[in-house]
This record gives structure tokens, C-alpha cells and sequence, in this order.
């Protein structure tokens, strides 16, 4: 099975090499110009003195990969909003084409220990839960120590080089109203348009749910309610989100989780289970002890498919099934039901007492296609015992 799998990522990598070649004469982008360009827009922007009268305070900074949280040189107060526009991105390799762009990587925090928040875009605005002098870093795909912002010393911050132009904008009064005008003023590769659009018609999570702190806030999941119909939207391009629902409910033989699915398009076309390639949608179970198993659509592993993620972190606390991957079945409604606490002793070993939460999970940063889905009709099951989820 190893000898196998070694195989598989061969080809792999080798498809993804070509893949590349054939696009360094087309090369993708991973966001706005940054660098000079970047600054002179911005400067140009805020200059406008109807901006300008609408502009408490601003500053436009260059973050890099492996820089540790910088001092803003603004105060901010809880309430305050505060509207990021960024461009640029960070390599991990530009011959197997992976970068990601300013729109998964920015975070901020107020204070030396305050709560850190991610900027759900490259053009979006952040109300502030707390006060103090604002702090912003731009982190690659990595893990987090805590909540504060440390960062974890097993997972060091290098191998990527790029850097993130940032404007950051505290607003005197809403940022609608200043957007607005520096929408009237001009714009820069249609930030100021996206960060007018996101206030207009924001993308909140669904009711109940929430994504998880260590990837960020998103604007990948939305809810959608037709007549009778509940159901939860996913569509991802370049980004990454968790959005979890608590779910304390007891692990026995008889427990079942069951759902609806609709997978319209994969968010990559090649095996799932090597780093480079690790762009998927799926359904998860989180358990008491930190480790979740998340059921999987895949464009090329076949269907009973088990393996560990391969990401630094999740590989040691997360179990990938692949339960779809018939072509045939893309844009249709499919109904699941799995035996949690079989499918845990299969897939990771000795099973816990109680789940805890269960996610839904979108993931294209790392080959920047597309993918969309639908959700429908979760629920956790033993026998008369039934938890809606949605």
C-alpha cells in the first residue's frame, strides 16, 4: 500500500511539474500588483479630500512571510471599523506554481494580547471587538499557538518569499460611507469595489455556525432557504475555511451521521493526499479528543480511500475518507450515512466516548481552482436519539 501510494505522488508531482512548465508561459496571478504600484494607488486614494475627511487614521505597509506582528502606528477602540485593502502574495514554489494571495493571509489584533482576526478577503473591513494599538501580520498557511497570535515554535514560519502590500483605513464614522467616497475618488484593481461589496451585501456565517479561529473568518459558506429547503452554499476559489457547529453527542455502535450533499465542481483534478494537491470539500467529525475524520469528494483517489493529512498540524489530528469520487455523480443530490464509531476504528484506532462538533470543510489555496457544493439535512443519530445540525 505505501509502495503504491509513493508511486501515485511520483506521478503526482510530475503532472503538476508539466502542468506548471505549460503555465510559465501564462503565468497565474495571485492578486493585486503590490509593491510601488500598490503604494502610489493607495497614496493617490487617500489624498482625495473628501477621502481624506472621512479618514481617522491610515497606513500603507509591506508585510513579509517570515516578519512577526507589526506595529500599525493606529489606536483602535472596540467598534472601530477598520477596512484592509491588500495586494501581492507569498511563493512556496513558483516552479510547481503555489502561492496564495493577501485574501487568506492577513490578520490583525489590538493590543499585545488581544483576540486575532483575519481579514475574511483582500478587500474587506474588520470591526474591532477590542481596543489598544493595532497590530497586523501577514501569515502563510501555518498554525497558530493560541488565540493571542503566538506562534507555534513546531512549525516555523519559512520557505515561502513574496511580500503583502497593505493599506489599513480606521474610519471616523462607518466605512460605508467612506468606502463610498473613495469609490467616487478611483480605485486600485477593483479593491475599493470588492470592500464596497462586502459591506453591501456581506456573507455572514450560518446561524449557529462558525469558523474556526486557527484558518479565520471566510466568506466561503452562506446559508440558503428556499420553502422548505435549509441549506448551507460552499464556494471556494484560492481560499481555505472551517466552519464548525458544536455537537456534543455520544460516540456508540449505533451512532450515524447522515446528510445531503450536491458537489457541482471539484476545487482540484488531481490525488488529494500530497500537500501541493490538497484542495477538497468535505464533511467532518470532530471528536473529544482533538482528532477529527472528515468525509471526502476526490477527483482522482478512489472511492474507501483512507489517509492522513498531509499538512503540517493535521497530520496529527486528522483522517481523511474519501466516500465520493464518480464523476457521474458531480451535480447530484447524494444521501449519506455513516457508522461514526466502525468508520473511527477503521480509518484512526481506539474511538473516544463523544463527538463534539461537526464541520464542513473547504479547501483550494493551494491550485486555486473553484469549487462549489451544497449541504443539506445534517444530523447525528442513535437510534431514537436524533441531533439536527441543519
Amino acid at each position: 500500500m505505501a509502495e503504491k501510494a509513493g508511486f501515485r505522488t511520483l506521478i503526482t508531482l510530475g503532472r503538476l511539474t508539466l502542468r506548471s512548465l505549460g503555465r510559465s508561459f501564462r503565468p497565474r496571478g495571485i492578486g493585486p500588483a503590490a509593491g510601488a504600484p500598490f503604494e502610489r494607488g493607495m497614496a493617490s486614494l487617500l489624498a482625495d479630500p473628501v477621502v481624506a475627511a472621512s479618514v481617522r487614521e491610515a497606513r500603507v505597509l509591506s508585510l513579509t512571510p517570515e516578519g512577526s506582528w507589526l506595529a500599525a502606528g493606529i489606536e483602535v477602540a472596540p467598534g472601530d471599523e477598520v477596512t484592509v485593502l491588500a495586494a501581492g502574495g507569498f511563493w512556496a514554489s513558483r516552479v510547481l506554481d503555489l502561492g496564495f494571495g493577501a485574501r487568506i493571509g492577513v490578520w490583525l489584533r489590538a493590543g499585545e494580547a488581544g483576540a486575532i482576526a483575519k481579514t475574511p478577503s483582500n478587500a474587506s473591513t474588520v470591526r474591532m471587538e477590542e481596543g489598544g494599538p493595532l497590530h497586523i501580520v501577514a501569515k502563510p498557511p501555518g498554525e497558530w499557538l493560541d488565540e493571542q497570535g503566538r506562534f507555534d515554535p513546531a512549525f516555523p514560519r519559512g520557505g515561502v518569499a513574496g511580500a503583502i502590500g497593505v493599506c489599513v483605513i480606521v474610519w471616523k464614522g462607518p466605512a460605508l460611507s467612506g468606502l463610498e467616497a473613495m469609490s467616487r475618488a478611483g480605485d486600485y484593481e477593483g479593491l475599493v469595489a470588492r470592500a464596497l461589496e462586502s459591506l453591501r451585501n456581506p456573507v455572514p456565517a450560518p446561524a449557529g455556525w462558525r469558523y474556526l479561529w486557527r484558518l479565520g473568518n471566510g466568506e466561503i459558506f452562506r446559508e440558503k432557504k428556499s420553502g422548505d429547503t435549509h441549506s448551507i452554499c460552499c464556494h471556494t476559489a484560492g481560499d481555505v475555511g472551517i466552519l464548525q457547529f458544536p455537537a456534543d453527542f455520544p460516540l456508540t455502535e449505533n451512532t450515524r451521521l447522515r446528510w445531503r450533499w450536491k458537489a457541482d465542481r471539484l476545487p482540484c483534478d488531481l490525488p488529494e493526499d500530497i500537500q501541493p494537491t490538497h484542495d477538497y470539500l468535505s464533511i467532518a467529525v470532530e471528536f473529544e479528543n482533538g482528532q477529527d475524520l472528515t468525509y471526502m469528494w476526490s477527483s482522482s483517489l478512489a472511492e474507501g480511500t483512507i489517509f492522513r493529512c498531509p499538512l503540517p498540524y493535521w497530520d496529527q489530528v486528522e483522517t481523511h475518507w474519501v466516500l465520493r469520487s464518480n464523476p457521474a455523480h458531480l451535480g447530484r443530490w447524494l444521501h449519506e450515512e455513516q457508522p461514526l464509531k466502525a468508520d473511527y476504528m477503521k480509518a484512526v484506532g481506539v474511538p473516544p466516548q463523544r463527538i463534539v462538533k461537526i464541520w464542513l470543510i473547504a479547501v483550494s489555496v493551494f491550485q486555486r481552482h473553484e469549487g462549489i457544493c451544497e449541504y443539506a439535512d445534517i444530523e447525528l443519530v442513535d437510534g431514537d436519539k436524533v441531533l439536527k445540525i441543519l
